[in-house]
Parts: structure tokens; C-alpha cells; sequence
């Protein structure tokens, strides 16, 4: 009696599981139907910010421009590499990093900033924050220009192979849905996380080799980069546009962690979307 009991209580949370599942995944459909919303969030936000501003958006290219300089020119110093070297290897990875810490430190306070959307007419909870995406995916493309001039100038070549980088940005891109959702719950729910998530992304840094190159690594230092799941992220982007050969068990990781963490996180999702009006 006891374990045909077990078996139905098991069965029920397996299909609880799956109802929150496919709750979640409803959520993550409404908000794109809602791309309207997503796009007038995101650009409204950057209107605000270039107010008066006769340059406009081109400030973000040419601010980063200028410290890619900055950087690339000192880290080559540092290094004792040339600058056909090092220079594109720190631009593309400063420029993806900021994509990815961007992205996750918005979502820090993503929904408490749309309180008003969220309170007084139906939104989605995906929709949010799929604004938060769109914004540094668009900032990200007028960023990514400097570098990739960087790399003609500098003799780069690009070939068939590099059209993999598309691939991983796709990745890239499912996984940053997956970790803004997670986070912004959190941080919705526990204040305290917004804090947290700020000096974490900010030790991360220092882990991920985006200043200094993966091969410096001694052997036995190797695991700082391969379980690492940033450097993965930001290699299957760079090193295709580099000529740079990716290890396939970091394409094989990079689909666990994109297509892994979004189907672990719409269950979760699914439960929690709609208690986040009462956290705000």
C-alpha cells in the first residue's frame, strides 16, 4: 500500500512538473507576441539615456572604441605580445562579456523597475525581460562594429568557419534567456541577490579569460577555463571569428548549458511568474 502510494504522489509531482513547464513556456510565448512592448521598453530606455545628445546611440560605439584602445594597447605591454595579437582577442571578449554582464546585471532589477506594467495591466513576466535582451543585443551590434574593423585592419581572415561565432551566439543568447529569468526572479524575491549577483559577475571577470588568453594557463590551472561556464560561452563566439579552434566538448557543453538550463528553468519559471506582483 505504502509503495503504491509513493508511486502516485511521484507521479503526481511529475505531472505538477510538467504543468509549471508548460506554464512557463506559455509565459515565454506571450511575451513574444507581446515584441511590440519588448521593443518601445527598450528603445524608450535608450531615448532617455542620448537625450539632447547629437551623437546619439553613436556614443556606445565610440566610448567603447576608445577603451578597447586603451586596453588592448596597455595589455599588450603587459604581455609582451604584439598587437596584432592581443588586440582582437581582448576587443571581440571585452565586447561579448559586456553583453553577457550586462544582461544579467539588468535583470537584477528588471521587474521592480516595470512596476507599473506589471500592476495595472496584464503583462507578461517574460516580456520584461525580454527588453532587457533586446536592448544590450542592439548595443552589442553598434559595440561589435569597432572590433570587427579591428580585425580587417589587422589582417584577420575570415572564412567559412567563422560563421560558426553565429552558432554560439545563438547559444549565447538561449542562455542569457534562461539565467535573466532565474535571476530576476530571485532578485525580485530577495533583494540582498542584486548585491550579490553584482560582485560575483565582478570575480567572474577575473576568471574568464577575456584580458589574458586561455594557453598562459599552466596545465594544472586548466579547470579555471574548462568549467567554467562564461569562458565556454565567450569562446564559441570569439574564437570562430579568430580562426581559433573551439574544443567540440565546449560546443557539446554550450548545448547542454543553453537547451539544459532553459528546459530546468521553465518549471521554475512557471511557478513563480505570477507571484512576482506580490514581491514588488
Amino acid at each position: 500500500m505504502s509503495s503504491a502510494t509513493a508511486t502516485l504522489r511521484s507521479a503526481g509531482q511529475a505531472r505538477t512538473l510538467l504543468d509549471y513547464g508548460l506554464a512557463g513556456w506559455r509565459d515565454l510565448v506571450d511575451g513574444a507576441r507581446q515584441w511590440r512592448l519588448c521593443h518601445l521598453l527598450a528603445t524608450s530606455d535608450m531615448r532617455r539615456r542620448f537625450a539632447r545628445s547629437r551623437l546619439g546611440q553613436f556614443w556606445i560605439m565610440l566610448s567603447s572604441a576608445i577603451y578597447i584602445s586603451a586596453i588592448g594597447v596597455v595589455w599588450s605591454q603587459l604581455w609582451h605580445q604584439s598587437l596584432q595579437e592581443i588586440l582582437p582577442f581582448v576587443a571581440i571578449g571585452m565586447m561579448i562579456w559586456q553583453l553577457v554582464s550586462s544582461i544579467i546585471n539588468e535583470a537584477t532589477t528588471a521587474l521592480p523597475a516595470c512596476t507599473t506594467y506589471l500592476l495595472n495591466q496584464y503583462t507578461s513576466t517574460s516580456a520584461i525581460l525580454y527588453a532587457v535582451i533586446y536592448r544590450n543585443i542592439f548595443i552589442f551590434l553598434l559595440n561589435i562594429i569597432f572590433p570587427l574593423l579591428i580585425c580587417v585592419a589587422l589582417g584577420v581572415q575570415f572564412t567559412v568557419y567563422t560563421f560558426m561565432s553565429v552558432v554560439g551566439a545563438l547559444l549565447l543568447v538561449i542562455s542569457c534567456v534562461w539565467i535573466t529569468f532565474v535571476v530576476a526572479i530571485f532578485c525580485a524575491r530577495f533583494r540582498d541577490i542584486v548585491q550579490i549577483v553584482s560582485s560575483v559577475i565582478q570575480i567572474v571577470f577575473f576568471l574568464t579569460p577575456i584580458l589574458w588568453k586561455p594557453e598562459l594557463l599552466p596545465p594544472s590551472s586548466r579547470a579555471i577555463v574548462d568549467w567554467n561556464p562564461f569562458a565556454i560561452l565567450i569562446s564559441i563566439v570569439r574564437d570562430p571569428l579568430l580562426g581559433r579552434p573551439v574544443p567540440e566538448k565546449y560546443w557539446l557543453a554550450a548545448c547542454i548549458l543553453a537547451f539544459g538550463g532553459l528546459l530546468v528553468t521553465l518549471p521554475f519559471f512557471g511557478r513563480f511568474r505570477r507571484r512576482v506582483v506580490y514581491w514588488l
